[in-house]
């Protein structure tokens, strides 16, 4: 496709997508209303001037598992929807409504969910991800724009962790321009949570490791082997040795973090990007000594951590690990109530105070998303929600294996998808918008990168 200086209003839409998305993290890692409100109106602008560009639509293929992933994130937001509506039938409704309604002695037009107007801001954070996954999707067919927008996010990334080194170093204590009112001691940056900024900074570290791979590949290693001494000199001198320091900042952002998950997902999330890649390279040998090297750097990083950090040394032993397994019982308590129709989405909060017993520490969210979204939407929406992203991973998985060209993207979609999976299971990362929009953005990017030009060409046959 040919390409011009001068931009367009697709070119337009693709910024406004790409800084809403990297500046998100810098309010307070977006989890507050102004920052999201600002990043939603930024994914509205780049909708609207989308619409402005029909070209646009001409290159945009919505492959099968696409359609059915999509599909069912529809079916999971009208049910959460219908979750907070007062004409259910009076069974479904939550026995919260009738105690209320016995106590005012009035009648109460009750829901499923505990608290709707908390289903309701659950439903547009759910909408805004989607947007924000859709949007990649949309503008990453170009290879260039993805490019970019990883580009973007490295580049927001090291100076928000340049920032949190320099308080952390300088003892400041803040977040902007407030006292810090939890995680004193702990490098957090813009975020609040220490573990929510070191798995976005694993992130950041991986998109910079992708960078710094590939401008290495396309400057130095592919040229003629008579030149590449030379090249390579240049390249380190121009480029290299400044993306190394970097690397090693944020790197050193996570440590100072003291966050025991993101170290370990950062570690592991280097090793299994050059671990998909060789299988992208079908460098089958390579493949195996790169996973062997990946787990042998992820075993020692957890020893030396061990014998260094007090908080590694008493893993699963301390209160905070086991008031999250009090907790992960109380979900399953509840659970167990009500397996069927859910509690509402964001509905957590006033549920565990229905099951709290003998736990002095409270919990606005149940520290596993995985279960929270079980317990929110109930088992079976809850179940197909994570198969529609099931069916997301199986796409980043055909482009790690059946691309030959910008294959990285992919490889990359599907290494911090991981990371964050992962980290799901045992936080409730993916309610921080600064980090559940950053990953959306990446896979919609690395979905849109995913599909060979056979692929293309067969949908653009059925079409025909």
């Amino acid at each position: 496709m040919a390409h011009t200086n001068r931009l367009n209003f697709t070119d337009y839409a693709f910024w406004c997508f790409a800084l809403s998305v990297a500046l998100l993290p810098i309010g307070l890692g977006g989890n507050r209303p102004i920052p999201m409100g600002l990043a939603q109106a930024g994914l509205a602008a780049s909708c609207l001037l989308l619409l402005s560009s029909p070209g646009v639509w001409s290159q945009v293929h919505f492959f099968p598992r696409i359609r059915w992933a999509l599909g069912l994130f529809g079916v999971v937001l009208l049910w959460a929807f219908f979750q907070t509506m007062p004409f259910v039938p009076g069974s479904w409704v939550h026995p919260l409504w009738h105690e209320a309604a016995t106590v005012l002695g009035t009648s109460i037009h009750g829901a499923i969910a505990v608290t709707p107007e908390d289903s309701l801001q659950g439903i547009t954070g759910l909408m805004t991800y989607i947007a924000a996954g859709l949007l990649g999707y949309i503008l990453g067919q170009d290879a260039g724009r993805a490019q970019s927008l990883i580009k973007t996010l490295w580049l927001s990334g090291t100076v928000i962790c340049a920032y949190g080194l320099l308080v952390y170093i300088t003892g400041m204590d803040k977040i902007l321009w407030f006292d810090k009112w939890a995680y004193q001691g702990d490098l957090t940056a813009t975020f609040v949570n220490r573990n929510h900024f070191a798995l976005y900074a694993g992130m950041v570290l991986v998109c910079g490791a992708s960078l710094f791979f590939r401008s290495w590949q396309q400057k130095v290693q592919r040229q003629k082997p008579h030149k590449r001494i030379a090249l390579l000199r240049e390249w380190l001198v121009k480029e290299g040795f400044f993306q190394v320091f970097l690397l090693f900042m944020v790197f050193l952002c996570i440590i100072f973090s003291h966050s025991r998950a993101g170290l370990l997902l950062a570690v592991f999330g280097v090793g299994a990007y050059f671990f998909f890649y060789q299988i992208y390279l079908k460098a089958w040998k390579r493949m195996v000594i790169m996973g062997l090297v990946a787990l042998g750097l992820l075993i020692v990083a957890s020893v030396i951590a061990m014998q260094l950090s007090e908080r590694f040394s008493v893993l699963f032993n301390d209160s905070s690990s086991l008031d999250r397994l009090k907790v992960y019982k109380m979900v399953w308590r509840a659970l167990l109530d009500n397996p069927w129709l859910g509690y509402g989405l964001n509905g957590f909060e006033a549920e565990y105070r229905l099951y709290q017993h003998n736990m002095l520490m409270g919990f606005k969210r149940a520290h596993s998303d995985v279960l929270e979204s079980l317990l929110d939407l109930g088992v079976p929406f809850g179940l197909l929600l994570w198969v529609a992203i099931g069916l997301l991973l199986s796409v980043l998985g055909h482009g790690v294996m059946r691309r030959r060209q910008n294959g990285i993207f992919s490889v990359l979609a599907l290494t911090t998808s991981c990371m964050v999976l992962l980290h799901a299971c045992v936080d409730f990362s993916l309610q921080i918008p600064g980090v559940a929009m950053v990953w959306a953005a990446l896979l919609g990017t690395g979905l849109a990168q995913s599909w060979t030009q056979s692929d293309r060409q067969t949908i653009a046959n059925t079409k025909g």
